[in-house]
């Protein structure tokens, strides 16, 4: 079996060591156009880098690479092309003017490569026009230009809108330099998020969209993962003493569910490759880096949180821009990989309707595993194991345990969310708290269930056993009422109802100011 490239993202380095590669140069042939410009917005970690990569081989006519690859005996190898490749991951960007500077040294040091003496100029946006046009009169060749990561000076400083807005124009002016057709061959520009393009690419009226048109370009399906990894899933299958066809049912329900068309469903590789290298199921995407500006965003009050308690969303006509100005949370879970479309509803003459939804387990709960380790500030391989202990309590009706474990929880809130403070944040904080825990007991979570008499906050569903929830918060009103209230209200409104053949336990729980209780009892029919 060949070796896991697990953390190794160069297309040279993963042929030359006789790695493991995922042969994608189909997708790439049929996409490639002279003279085109496209975008494509990926997830982080999705294999957008490897991608860009293997297009600058590609374009570099390194035919030695691609033996044995789709694209070898299709590819003209007697052409080839001088490459800007530009990583955004390794350019300095804590704020405008080291952005600028990491840019300006980053033109200089290719303006070397290609032995270019650059005029005076401080515009980098005119400086890298000039080494476009210098390559091309030095080589006689058009430029093959290749950006990965455009927006990550953007993304990371998302929660300081006005420096990345300011991030945002320097970058925009900086893209402009992509206008002139006359010397360039082929770009190609990856990135998580999608901007308008008035926004930061205002130049570059003919750049394509490839995010939804090419849905299988990065990331592996089904066919890919049981043809490519197929020693590996009978040893694996071998060690656990399981079947193959159990063990391809759990890697699925772990880490498939990525889509860009609502019918192809995807895996990504970094999920994958640690799975086989370490033979165990793990949150591995979010291990590789905790996604620090989403957490920012929640926490900030600006956002309708809503869309986590009830992430089956409906979106029409095309995945939407990205927007300083006016953020949607929605987009932002579905262009950050938390949302995916699982379905699309077309009718001729009528905009697409599509459906979103969580991809997997593994995004489901890291997702809300990292909410909780924010609100509460323990660490993240702590919550399972109170979650445990609340499970516990509910399956046997322990009042006693199952509070303590919500003043455990609650104990550990810093200030910040109380103090300053509107009330109705504080609210929609605390109850997406609450649900954020409930998601993570694993049981399915439904919310906001409608029923003829009302609305019930959320309910859980396993196998038999069915738990009605009801959230009540108050400043002025007891707990102990407020508990009453709850449990009151689930009976008169008869939130069971659709459930009297299972096993149904109410739990009412009650917040007040930095107090939290807690009652589960059984549905007496």
């Amino acid at each position: 079996m060949k070796n896991l490239p697990t953390d190794i993202g160069t297309f040279s380095t993963l042929i030359e060591n006789d790695y493991l590669y995922v042969d994608k140069t189909k997708y790439i042939y049929k996409m490639i156009k002279p003279g085109k410009k496209f975008f494509l917005s990926r997830p982080r970690r999705f294999g957008k880098s490897l991608l860009v990569s293997t297009l600058k081989e590609l374009f570099s006519a390194n035919k030695k690479l691609f033996k044995d690859l789709y694209i070898y005996d299709k590819w003209n190898w007697t052409k080839s092309y001088p490459v800007i490749h530009l990583d955004f991951s390794v350019i300095g960007y804590t704020n405008q003017d080291v952005l600028k500077e990491s840019l300006n040294i980053f033109l200089e040091r290719k303006a070397k490569e290609f032995n270019i003496k650059l005029s005076k100029n401080n515009l980098i946006k005119d400086k890298f026009e000039e080494i476009i046009e210098e390559i091309y009169l030095k080589t006689n060749k058009k430029v093959v230009i290749l950006i990965d990561e455009y927006d990550k000076a953007i993304i990371d400083h998302i929660e300081d809108v006005k420096l990345a807005k300011k991030i945002r124009g320097e970058l925009n002016s900086f893209y402009s330099a992509l206008k002139h057709d006359e010397y360039i061959e082929f770009v190609f520009i990856t990135g998580v998020t999608k901007f308008a393009k008035t926004s930061i690419f205002s130049g570059l009226n003919n750049l394509t969209d490839l995010t939804l048109s090419s849905p299988l370009i990065c990331g592996y399906t089904q066919g890919e993962l049981e043809t490519y990894f197929d020693d590996r899933i009978s040893d694996f299958a071998l060690d656990e003493n399981i079947s193959k066809e159990y063990l391809l049912d759990l890697i699925k329900e772990w880490y498939n569910g990525y889509s860009y068309n609502g019918k192809d469903f995807l895996y990504n590789p970094y999920s994958i490759l640690p799975l086989f290298d370490k033979k165990r199921f793990s949150n591995f995407w979010f291990e590789t880096g905790t996604p620090t500006f989403l957490m920012k965003l929640i926490g900030s009050g600006k956002l309708d949180l809503s869309i986590l308690l009830n992430p089956k969303q409906i979106i029409t006509d095309n995945i939407p821009n990205f927007d300083l100005e006016n953020l949607d949370f929605t987009t932002i879970l579905l262009q950050t990989g938390y949302l995916t479309i699982k379905e699309e509803k077309y009718t001729i003459g009528r905009p697409s309707i599509f459906t979103l939804g969580i991809p997997n387990k593994e995004v489901h709960d890291s997702l809300y595993t990292n909410i909780l380790s924010y609100y509460t500030k323990k660490p993240v391989e702590k919550i399972p194991l109170l979650m445990d202990t609340i499970l516990e309590a509910i399956i046997k009706l322990d009042n006693e345990k199952l509070q303590k474990s919500f003043e455990i929880l609650f104990s550990s809130i810093p200030n910040s969310l109380f103090n300053k403070v509107k009330e109705n944040i504080r609210e929609a904080n605390f109850h997406m708290m609450i649900l954020s825990w409930m998601k993570t007991i694993g049981l399915e979570t439904i919310e906001e269930i409608q029923s003829s008499k009302g609305t019930v906050d959320a309910i859980l569903k396993k196998d038999d056993l069915i738990v009605v929830i009801e959230i009540k918060y108050s400043l002025k009103s007891s707990l102990k009422y407020m508990i009453e209230k709850a449990l009151k209200q689930i009976k008169e409104k008869e939130y069971p109802k659709p459930y009297l053949d299972k096993n149904v336990l109410l739990l009412a729980i009650a917040i007040k100011d930095r107090d939290v209780s807690c009652k589960i009892e059984h549905l007496k029919k």
